[in-house]
């Protein structure tokens, strides 16, 4: 087979591929043989029809047409290797007539993986911030611990106030008429966290252990079920229990309770260290990614529209997979953000863009650098994987290998390798509020995704929450 390569567009080029005669003829006895065996006439045995029958009933058109389907594809996968084309797209096809008698000519038009145009990637200034604890971050911490250990004190001698979690039974109705899911017994809230609809909560204030109020309300214009928006309701609400909760003294007992330490100081000098010490790596990540970004700002590459189109549309089933663990499904999610899936790929375009320049831009710096990663490095790698899935090392090493993911192992390891040097020969540099507010920049995205998501699970399921 010959095979011919020409440029055509930017990251795009034409193969040219002339299959021989011989090929051609195999390969369209191979298809009729297929479809001679698979042929039932009657008067004849499956796998037995005469040749000039199956042409006869098939037609030599049809036979023809299952011949390229059958070849076509191998014929192109053997000409991007023989032409050492590395494609990222599905070809456009120009087919020259099929005759089974002589040679065949197509032509394929495809994107190919572009190579960059490295700039500077070595000395470059990349921002990182002071790593700073604050004794109001560890006191925060603290109020945190605090709240888990806070106990839940029923109470009778006193009204409900803000603060108080409060167990009751309720009753919602508008016009004279229940609404459907604002019937509950035993339903406990927290007063004065803003749960419930406007106003139901603060109705509840003053009222008694053992009483019940009857109290009107409003929907508010944009809740999420459309049928009560803006709609006025009555709620009849019996107060059951009120619990106030009990948070334990800032003591060294509270520390020795709370921990393995006898005291608050101790405890205290702990939650700094670990917040101290994971500002750091913080500080760490944010400067390798702002020394790779601007690695990748001086790079010259133009990335083909298959290739962010591809990593696109694998950014919208990383985010599908994310709804999907907080107990979500993408319908409920996109219902939030009030788009389609489309538009929502569309969005993620110029993520997924950075995510394959960056890419691409670290490939092109392990090669400049002779980068690698050796047999041994890739097995330490392995075993320490084991060591923290709890798993027998030499044993998940034939795993990765027989599974054939050891060469996808070894392009992550080779892509921090790349990471990791560029990181090395970067200049340190205070941040300012610029350079912080461009590498918050680059995971907006992500966090926008987030924070819809969570807003789509916080969203209440009955009408009074």
């Amino acid at each position: 087979m010959k095979t011919e390569v020409k440029p055509g567009a930017e990251n795009e080029v034409v193969l040219t591929v002339e299959v021989p005669e011989d090929d051609v003829k195999r390969r369209y006895e191979r298809t009729l043989s297929r479809l001679r065996g698979e042929l039932q006439l009657p008067g004849f045995r499956k796998g037995h029809v005469p040749r000039a029958l199956v042409l006869q009933h098939l037609g030599e058109e049809y036979v023809r047409g299952e011949t390229l389907n059958d070849a076509l594809p191998e014929w192109y996968e053997q000409a991007l290797g023989e032409a050492e084309v590395d494609a990222v797209s599905m070809p456009e096809l120009d087919l020259d007539d099929f005759d089974p008698a002589g040679a065949f000519a197509f032509r394929a038009t495809v994107q190919v993986k572009p190579t960059p145009v490295l700039g500077q990637y070595k000395g470059l200034e990349a921002p990182k911030r002071a790593p700073e604890v604050t004794d109001e971050q560890i006191d925060a911490q603290i109020a945190m611990l605090q709240e888990r250990f806070a106990t839940l004190q029923p109470v009778e001698d006193r009204a409900v106030a803000k603060g108080d979690f409060v167990l009751m039974d309720l009753e919602g109705s508008s016009d004279g008429e229940a609404i459907e899911g604002a019937q509950a017994n035993d339903y406990m809230a927290e007063i004065g966290r803003g749960s419930l609809i406007p106003g139901f909560e603060e109705a509840l204030e003053g009222v008694m252990h053992g009483e019940e109020k009857i109290f009107d309300v409003t929907f508010p214009a944009d809740y999420q079920a459309e049928e009560l928006q803006g709609k006025p309701a009555t709620f009849k609400v019996k107060v059951k229990e009120i619990k106030e909760k009990i948070v334990p003294e800032l003591d060294d007992q509270f520390a020795a309770d709370a921990s393995e330490f006898e005291t608050i100081a101790e405890l205290r000098a702990d939650i700094k260290a670990r917040m101290t010490g994971a500002a750091e790596a913080t500080a760490e990540h944010d400067f390798r990614a702002a020394a790779v970004e601007a690695a990748v700002a001086n790079a010259t590459v133009v990335v083909p529209p298959a290739m962010i189109e591809r990593e696109a549309h694998h950014l919208y089933h990383e985010l599908e997979e994310s709804v999907g663990e907080r107990g979500l499904t993408m319908e409920v999610y996109l219902g939030v953000l009030e788009k389609t899936p489309e538009e929502v790929e569309t969005e993620l375009a110029p993520r997924a863009e950075q995510l394959v320049k960056r890419r691409l831009v670290l490939d092109a710096i392990v090669a400049a650098e002779g980068l690698e990663v050796s047999d041994d490095e890739l097995r330490a790698r392995i075993i320490e994987d084991a060591e923290i899935l709890g798993r027998d090392g030499n044993q998940l090493v034939l795993d990765v290998y027989k599974s054939g993911r050891q060469e996808m192992l070894r392009d992550e390891m080779l892509m921090a390798k790349a990471v990791g040097f560029v990181a090395e020969h970067a200049v340190p540099v205070a941040a300012d509020e610029a350079g912080e507010a461009a590498a918050e920049a680059l995971v907006e995205p992500a966090e926008e995704a987030d924070e819809a998501a969570a807003t789509a699970a916080e969203a209440p399921a009955e009408p009074a929450d």
